[in-house]
């Protein structure tokens, strides 16, 4: 049965507590209302609740953006009538509106709405060094691109990592709060440092990820596996602080002091004291495989699906494979075979070592693998299909 949206919007403002923010109305009776108000911005959706105050004696004009939600619409106060209200929207600016109120009786309290208009996102700019083994610099900073058509002051702001309409699935989010100038003015973007890190040690990870299209039908084909490279490290715990995802642009600094810009990834959600991991760009690794003491060049992992069925009316698919890990090296090689599930449940049913638990979604095997060698792991998933 499908909920309807004004319960869903109420249901979450009251769950993830989204108090709002203090009005950029024009009030044709009322000076500008000085309690502190906030914002709340979702991936898809803003919420927004502005502290208001008129006599009834006449009618009160809120700025609003021209994507509000009229349905949405939400008055609280501790005691009396709610007022009417219209929405008067200008047909030269589609991003602005009025929203007019009407009330025969006093009105002190708060009005929320969504709507649409500001977006978020978290960026990240990484300076390692040749060796890999070092970050010398570490920046990250919160873009805010006002869009919507109104600007805000006096705010207080929330930024939640996630969909509304997944959060009445799934309550699992990620939230950040951040202090922003007291005007956030429309048509503009605000950058906000987030974090900043300088000269910090770096392990090294090798991994085989042999999820994705490798968990469909492979008829029995053998097909080589690429190594990737995966950098970590830590914040300093006087620095630490949650990370949303986000692009990451990363540079190298050679031993004659240039920099050369390598290419951009992805960095995941991290939160405050895990080890932060960074891909090392795909270009970048076919350059480094051209080094003969790369262990691009001395790491080989071959994956066979064996076994491909359906179950349960091809709501469930099972799969059984053998993946072939050879050291062609002098050293020798720790490998992290990930195993990704993306969106579908999965569970291991059968393999010839001990997995770990990667996070929900993901698990993987530690593989030590001894100079001119092989190792050969055999496993068995099972993924139920949402």
């Amino acid at each position: 049965m499908k909920v309807p949206f004004q319960i869903v919007i109420f249901i979450m403002l009251v769950t993830h507590q989204c108090y709002a923010l203090e009005k950029t109305a024009v009030a044709v009776e009322q000076k500008k209302e000085t309690k502190e108000g906030s914002l709340v911005l979702y991936k898809d959706r803003c919420v927004v609740t502005l502290p208001i105050k008129f006599s009834g004696e006449k009618r009160y004009t809120l700025a609003v953006p021209g994507s509000v939600d009229s349905q949405s619409i939400l008055f609280h106060q501790e005691n009396g009538v709610n007022p009417e209200y219209v929405i008067s929207k200008d047909k030269e600016i589609p991003t602005a509106a009025d929203l007019i109120l009407n009330s025969k009786h006093p009105f002190q309290g708060e009005v929320t709405y969504t709507f649409s208009g500001i977006s978020w996102h978290m960026h990240y700019v990484v300076e390692v060094n040749e060796q890999f083994d070092e970050i010398q610099n570490f920046n990250s900073f919160i873009s805010i691109d006002n869009q919507s058509g109104t600007s805000f002051e006096n705010i207080r702001l929330r930024l939640v990592d996630a969909l509304t309409d997944e959060l009445a699935k799934n309550q699992t989010f990620h939230e950040y709060v951040v202090e922003v100038p007291k005007f956030l003015h429309k048509s503009s973007v605000v950058r906000i440092p987030w974090v900043e890190l300088h000269n910090q040690k770096t392990g090294q990870d090798y991994r085989l990820d042999v999820g994705k299209e490798n968990l469909n039908d492979l008829q029995g084909v053998e097909k080589q596996i690429p190594l990737q490279i995966w950098l970590h490290f830590k914040l300093d715990e006087r620095l630490a602080r949650d990370l949303a995802s986000g692009d990451i642009t990363i540079y190298i600094r050679d031993s004659n002091s240039i920099l050369r810009f390598l290419g951009t990834s992805t960095l995941q959600t991290t939160k405050s004291g895990d080890d932060i991991q960074l891909a090392i760009p795909p270009l970048l690794l076919m350059q480094l495989k051209s080094n003969q003491d790369s262990p691009l060049s001395q790491i080989q992992g071959n994956l066979e699906q064996t076994e491909f069925k359906t179950l349960l009316t091809e709501k469930v698919i099972e799969a059984a494979y053998r993946l072939t890990i050879r050291n062609f090296g002098e050293k020798e090689a720790n490998i992290k075979v990930m195993l990704p599930f993306g969106e579908n449940r999965g569970k291991i049913v059968r393999e010839s070592m001990a997995h770990k638990q990667e996070n929900s979604q993901s698990v993987y095997w530690p593989v030590k693998v001894a100079p001119k060698t092989e190792i050969v792991l055999r496993y068995r998933v099972q993924l139920m299909k949402e």
